[in-house]
């Protein structure tokens, strides 16, 4: 009895001691994980804004707001780069940069929308490029800065602002180096574009609370990448804001990715909810928009401007190259000098080609499967009362000036039948506000600067829009490239614009030309690509000027004879009688 008692005692006291130590080690490792929470709630949260080059020790609580790409940069040698956009919870931007071997750490660790602790991060001077916000440095990252996960279940909502550019300030930012960041819903994808080989693209149409559709074209890597991204979710129409994109002129005004381009899909913003009720209520319109192609009207993209958005010739002469499209007004003329006022193009984008009206092509501009179309284009003198601008109209604002089809234009020129005088009187009517574009092309080995109007209006068209479009009387104008009546006395204008013999002559040649667009050719077209260079002759007299048009009446009027389905045609009788 004795001996099972001492095996019982010891047995309780081998047991006390057993969950003693077992007790003491818990509590010193409960004591050591505390001691490290300690530490960690000791550290200091700094604010991006307290982060100033030479800092040392600090970290900062950061949310992704943008991944970019792997890319190279444009030094010589390339290295590798990837850039990212960190805000902290107050709201400050800081742009970070990754390079080479250091990329790979970072580009699947820091992923858009979540949230991390870094530390210690090299802290250098902003890119002026890359500055955002207020905050004049940028961060570095490589191997040995310390990054740390902050776990939470949801990342909250991105608490930056966004400088957004209004859909309807766009021409003030057409074709320049001052890029801008919009906001908008995706409400269709294109197919992928394959310009060659090592070049895609695709386009997108975006709509923002204007209610105003605009073409975007995704390049490269952001086809690869955001592209298939935003086509895979096209039919919920994803929210997307675009980063320090370009204005180009392109379709009339459209947005194109650049190298420093960055695109945010369904970002967290606090305003997310209301923006998506306003598409919901609005989808249906949002659609009719899209189907009447509001993205490729001029109507639409550059309606009639703000008094105060029209500039000066001179002004607009003198802000080239920084400035390159801007909305001018004055009186018009024509420039003489020229001996043809018609051009074929592709039907979709309207770039010159060298081809038949007849002829299918692939676009090199559009690279898409088009018909070649006649488009009139017609050089002109735009001048107020600082200066004029020697420029080139096409298309339907020319047509709506000259009252002749570009079909009429080809059969008078091959008709050797000059029309500069009543082009001149018909031009002279008007006064104008247009979008002009301005650019340089080398021509005889020679940089040589002109103008194209993207889009023209006429004062009938501005009558709600009161501008101020009538010049004063006896205005001297002044023009970079000399006086235009100076070089080219002008033509006298007549009471009437046509004479009875040149209207039916031009009859004639309407009733001829529509003949020849009926017998066109019966062989299948021929898809081919075609680059045809916008060549502009020199503004000086043809050596042998075309026959005027009341010499062409005299000599040519009487022994026109037009195909025979014109035999009864009212031109065909007015004829008759005059003879």
């Amino acid at each position: 009895m004795v001996q099972l008692s001492e095996l019982i005692i010891s047995n309780l006291i081998y047991t006390f001691v057993s969950h003693f130590c077992r007790y003491s080690e818990e509590e010193q490792t409960k004591s050591s994980r505390a001691k490290k929470i300690q530490v960690i709630m000791l550290r200091h949260i700094s604010s991006v804004l307290d982060i100033q080059k030479g800092a040392e020790k600090w970290t900062v609580l950061a949310q992704v707001v943008h991944k970019g790409h792997n890319q190279l940069t444009r030094e010589v040698p390339p290295r590798r780069i990837m850039r990212f956009l960190l805000t902290d919870t107050e709201g400050t931007k800081v742009s970070v940069v990754t390079y080479e071997q250091h990329i790979k750490i970072f580009n699947k660790f820091l992923q858009p929308y979540q949230r991390y602790y870094v530390s210690n991060a090299i802290v250098v001077p902003a890119d002026p490029t890359y500055r955002v916000g207020s905050y004049e440095c940028s961060w570095i990252l490589n191997y040995k800065i310390l990054i740390e996960n902050y776990a939470e279940p949801v990342p909250p909502m991105l608490p930056c602002i966004f400088e957004l550019t209004n859909f309807s300030d766009l021409h003030k930012y057409a074709d320049s180096d001052n890029l801008c960041n919009i906001r908008g819903f995706v409400i269709h994808a294109f197919p992928v574009k394959q310009a060659d080989p090592d070049c895609t693209s695709r386009d997108i149409i975006i709509v923002n609370e204007e209610k105003k559709l605009m073409l975007m074209t995704l390049w490269n890597e952001f086809e690869h990448d955001e592209g298939i991204k935003i086509a895979d979710m096209i039919s919920t129409a994803p929210l997307i804001i675009a980063l320090r994109v370009k204005v180009t002129t392109f379709n009339t005004l459209s947005f194109t990715t650049r190298y420093s381009s960055g695109i945010l899909i369904s970002p967290p913003l606090p305003d997310d909810l209301s923006f998506k009720q306003w598409f919901t209520l609005n989808k249906e319109e949002i659609q009719n928009l899209l189907n009447a192609k509001t993205y490729s009207d001029a109507n639409c993209l550059l309606p009639p401007p703000n008094e105060e958005d029209i500039k000066a010739i001179s002004t607009f002469q003198a802000s080239f190259p920084i400035q390159k499209a801007a909305w001018v007004q004055g009186t018009v003329k024509l420039a003489y000098g020229f001996t043809k006022y018609w051009t074929t193009a592709c039907v979709n984008c309207h770039k010159i080609v060298n081809a038949d009206i007849d002829w299918i092509i692939h676009c090199p501009l559009c690279k898409q499967q088009s018909e070649v179309e006649l488009r009139a284009r017609i050089p002109i003198i735009i001048t107020d009362p600082s200066s004029s601008i020697h420029c080139i109209i096409s298309g339907e604002d020319a047509e709506k000036m000259i009252e002749f089809t570009p079909l009429q234009l080809k059969q008078a020129q091959e008709d050797g039948f000059g029309i500069d005088t009543e082009l001149n009187d018909a031009l002279k009517k008007y006064t104008v506000v247009c979008f002009l574009k301005s650019y340089e092309t080398l021509f005889q080995g020679q940089l040589q600067r002109k103008n194209t109007v993207i889009k023209a209006y006429i004062a009938a068209e501005l009558s709600h829009h009161p501008l101020p479009l009538a010049l004063p009387e006896n205005t001297q104008v002044s023009s970079a490239l000399g006086s235009s009546s100076a070089r080219y006395p002008e033509k006298s204008s007549k009471d009437q614009m046509f004479t009875p013999t040149t209207k039916l002559v031009l009859e004639e040649i309407a009733g001829a030309s529509s003949y020849k667009e009926g017998q066109t050719s019966t062989t299948s077209g021929a898809k081919r690509s075609l680059d045809f260079p916008e060549y502009l002759p020199a503004d000086t007299l043809p050596e042998h000027a075309t026959k005027t048009a009341e010499q062409f009446a005299k000599e040519h009027a009487k022994s026109y004879n037009p195909p025979g389905n014109m035999k009864d045609s009212p031109a065909k009788k007015a004829k008759a009688k005059e003879d």
